[in-house]
């Protein structure tokens, strides 16, 4: 049999076998014809089918399938391909061959590989998918993935495209080549990981993940292969059960449950195989033992039974023991039979992996104290005991002070001795207190999680300090004290520019404290520039703050005084802290309130100030943490105010900056939560640019980007109310990206779990107005999707809902960023109306009551532009809303009368 006859035999034999047994004779009558000898060869195959080893595993299978390899390497060996010469086959799959080649054209040497379709396979189907093949990878540019270099047609009208040849072997046998420990097997799966993730990242499920197609070169840089059965999330019009030869794609032993069932198959299917590659990796066998590797063969064990778990699987002892616990769970959640108990992205599992590399707690072990502590124990053991030492020592500090304490007052004639002694022990005390309150709070406070233990060691040792202090309250430097512990609980409590509990009233209720403590301070003679330093980043907080619950005047007020106190100071006294530093991020967060003021002119010269001193800073030290922060903060707030004067494209170039400076300090300290959380708003920040440029598809993409990292950060700390609101503005903008890409009813899940997530906020902290107007936007952009989606009675509730927030919001004339999204609420309700009085299904006499709420509504959202235009303070990207507002609310009002 010739190569062509075997291709068309194997495409009959697997489209039999996908059919019923009762069926399959019909079909090979049909397709066979007059071909007895076909149908006669096909028959055997599918008989053969049903006897242990299968029609893959028996040597007549194998011969033909070699006959057919060396058919096409006779066809193709020494032949030129472009400027390339085959020399020899080097792999081949369902549909193509690949080559060894050489650049031959003289202009420099390569080596490459080159995949070509077999002879007989030139099928539509056939030349659809390799052609899709091609198209995936080119738009493929990730170190771990094997890149395209070039493609073409051959001489016979055959497709072939040219590929990054890697020297190398499976990631298995590499690691076991080079004898491995687990650790260092880990770092190499994490690399397999990134380039799955950035597939995903571009909508491509590989579907084939396998130690064979991960290779390792021999300088240990794992390349990512074959992506010949890979699929575009977003629809590329194959149809997903079958490829060319009947079968669906896959590799039985690494596909997930949903593909052995002919499911459909998503990006959580490629982390069930990275889970199975795994489980090979780290106990050197796959995770189920089968006679058959049938996808039949793998959905029957996959329904009766679970694998061992890797512990169990592994050879010796020190194995069992060095597998058991995080690698366990990390390996059973990867490769749950459920998709929605899995990890839901690659990203995910890679993050476990890391914290388990890293020594910190694992996601999927669950939020237990009992474990985190375990963790914490295990990372920190010389720490935790010394810190338990020192808690111990505090309590009894507490207890032997207060039994002096009462001792000394209830008798006059205590010796001088003892006196001095209670004394010396109070110190004591209030150094311990101090050592909690800032050593250990600033040793954990950038840590995943951390917030509740921050918020309890503040809270306890501010309760030691005010115990101490009943007395003593004419004493300066404990006075000085109190006010940097309540500086600390207020950061713990509330506010969006620090990891908190959400609690606005109370932090400023304690920043109002700490400012009254250092005001008789700072008005003695000769006071401590210390103080002058302290006040002014109490004031700044304190400023920050006001201006996020809408207090704008008391902001401005508060960092202005800041700033006062700052000035005359040449050198801090405080280590590694300088005046012109200092100020400089005062005179970024004054820029943002002006901003919202819309003072953006003015907003734009306090930016300039922070970003002359964070240039000069990196001038003066290369490489600086801070200085790189800030300098990525102050571009991305120059690009937020470029956007709202309407140049979208120098918006745009210092948001990229912002958000390269970013990720260089992401990779470079990977657990520091800040810096994470920091790229995630660049990413948010990159959405909105591209949603003003009229792109919604690019800007939908950096909108998930910017909700998988906080949704990440959340995760592993989530009493922290800073990141569930970031969740909630990312998912506002992926609703709105996938309305304007015509996907209003995909639109309505994120609405929803984003109005679900302000509820709770707004229940919990009522006095922050951001929250009150992200609250009243999820409203709002809900009932304008349930309008669309036909659900007129949802609609009409939730927009009465959103106007009830509204009117019972108050909110100063000075907030024009508050306003300016307040006036798009009133539009995006509004449209609602609109839409629901020309509905077919809007009674006549209803279309009227509706046109009229709806031109009301355009005539309030005009309204607010309006008073903000008249006060000199509207965005420039605003003019053209209210100009569609004006005439929206016109032709409203045409349609109002018409209707009567």
């Amino acid at each position: 049999m010739g190569a062509a006859r075997w291709a068309r035999l194997q495409e009959l034999f697997h489209e039999a076998r996908r059919r019923a047994p009762e069926q399959r004779a019909t079909f090979l009558a049909e397709a066979c014809a007059d071909d007895g000898e076909m149908r006669f060869a096909v028959e055997r195959l599918l008989r053969a089918d049903g006897e242990p080893g299968g029609p893959l595993e028996t040597p007549a299978f194998t011969k033909g399938v070699r006959l057919l390899a060396d058919t096409v390497v006779a066809e193709h060996a020494g032949r030129s391909l472009g400027p390339y010469r085959v020399s020899a086959a080097i792999g081949e799959g369902g549909m193509g061959a690949v080559f060894l080649a050489d650049r031959a054209d003289g202009q420099f040497e390569q080596r490459v590989a080159i995949k070509i379709i077999k002879p007989g396979m030139d099928t539509a189907a056939v030349l659809a998918q390799f052609r899709r093949e091609r198209q995936i990878l080119a738009g493929l540019e990730h170190p771990h993935i094997a890149r395209l270099l070039d493609g073409g047609t051959t001489g016979d009208g055959l497709p072939y495209f040219v590929m990054e040849y890697i020297a190398g072997q499976p990631l298995t046998a590499y690691c076991r080549a080079h004898a491995l420990d687990v650790p260092a097997r880990l770092r190499l799966f994490r690399d397999v990981c990134s380039a799955v993730a950035y597939a995903h990242r571009r909508l491509i499920v590989h579907r084939d993940l396998k130690p064979s197609n991960i290779l390792v070169t021999s300088d240990g840089v794992v390349k990512l292969l074959d992506f010949g059965i890979a699929r575009l999330t977003a629809g590329d019009g194959a149809a997903d059960g079958a490829t060319v030869s009947g079968q669906r794609p896959m590799t039985p032993e690494y596909a997930s449950p949903e593909q052995v069932q002919g499911l459909p198959v998503t990006t959580l299917s490629d982390v069930y195989s990275l889970g199975v590659v795994l489980y090979e990796l780290l106990t050197g066998r796959t995770p189920y033992q089968l006679e058959r590797h049938t996808p039949e063969a793998m959905a029957q064990a996959l329904v009766d039974r679970d694998p061992p778990r890797p512990s169990e699987a592994a050879d010796d002892a020190a194995a069992r023991r060095q597998l058991r616990g995080d690698l366990d769970t990390i390996v059973a959640t990867a490769m749950h039979r459920a998709d929605d108990r899995r990890y839901q992205s690659v990203e995910r599992l890679a993050d476990d992996l890391t914290r388990h590399l890293d020594g910190l707690p694992v996601l999927a072990r669950g939020d237990t104290w009992r474990y985190r502590a375990a963790t914490f124990v295990r990372r920190h053991k010389g720490a935790v005991a010394a810190a338990a030492l020192l808690a111990l020592s505090l309590v009894g500090g507490l207890a032997a002070t207060a039994w002096q304490a009462r001792r000394a007052t209830r008798q006059e004639a205590i010796a001088q001795d003892q006196r001095a002694r209670a004394e010396r022990r109070f110190a004591d005390v209030r150094a311990l207190a101090h050592a909690v309150m800032f050593d250990y709070h600033d040793a954990i406070k950038d840590l995943p999680g951390a917030t509740p233990v921050r918020h309890r060691l503040v809270q306890d040792a501010l309760q030691y300090l005010d115990r101490l202090t009943v007395d003593v309250s004419d004493d300066a430097s404990l006075r000085a004290e109190l006010a940097a512990a309540y500086d600390r609980v207020g950061d713990v409590q509330g506010g969006t520019m620090f990891a908190n509990l959400g609690d606005s009233a109370g932090a400023v209720a304690s920043y109002r404290k700490a400012v009254a403590l250092r005001e008789p301070l700072l008005a003695a003679p000769g006071a401590d520039p210390r103080l002058r330093v302290d006040a002014a980043l109490n004031l700044r907080k304190l400023g920050i703050l006001s201006w996020e619950t809408g207090d704008m005047n008391g902001a401005v007020v508060s960092l202005r005084q800041a700033l006062t106190l700052l000035e005359g100071l040449t050198v801090m006294p405080t280590p590694g802290m300088e005046p012109a530093y200092e100020a400089a991020i005062i005179h970024d967060y004054l820029g943002m309130v002006l901003q919202e003021q819309g003072e953006v002119a003015a907003a734009l010269q306090e930016y300039e100030h922070s970003r002359r001193a964070d240039a000069e800073e990196l001038a003066r030290v290369p490489g600086s943490e801070r200085a790189r922060r800030g300098l990525s903060a102050v571009l991305e707030h120059i690009g937020t105010a470029l956007m709202l004067q309407g140049d979208l494209a120098g918006a745009l170039a210092r948001n990229t900056e912002a958000r390269d400076l970013r990720a260089a300090l992401v990779a470079a300290f990977p657990l520091n939560a800040d810096y994470r959380r920091t790229l995630s708003v660049s990413y948010y920040n990159e959405g909105e640019i591209h949603a003003a440029m009229g792109r919604p598809a690019d800007a939908l993409e950096s909108f998930r980007r910017d909700l998988a990292i906080v949704e990440a950060l959340a995760t592993s700390d989530p009493a922290n109310e800073q990141y569930r609101g970031d969740i909630a503005y990312a998912l506002i903008r992926i609703g709105d990206m996938l309305v304007a890409l015509g996907q209003t009813a995909s639109a309505l899940a994120p609405y929803e779990r984003s109005l679900a997530l302000r509820q709770a906020d707004v229940a919990a902290d009522p006095s922050q107005l951001w929250k009150r107007a992200s609250l009243i936007e999820a409203r709002a952009k809900r009932a304008r999707t349930l309008a669309a989606a036909g659900r007129p009675a949802d609609a009409l509730r939730e927009s009465a809902a959103a106007l009830a927030l509204i009117d019972g919001t108050t909110i100063a004339p000075t907030n024009a960023f508050i306003l300016s999204a307040l006036a798009g609420f009133y539009i995006d309700l509004g449209a609602t109306h609109a839409t629901l009085a020309g509905a077919p299904a809007t009674p006549a006499t209803e279309r009227r009551v509706r046109w009229t709420d709806a031109r009301d509504l355009y005539r309030r959202g005009a309204g607010v532009w309006t008073g903000l235009r008249d006060r000199g303070i509207m965005a420039a990207a605003d003019r053209p809303k209210l100009d569609a507002a004006l005439r929206e609310a016109a032709s409203a009002g045409e349609r109002a009368a018409a209707a009567r």
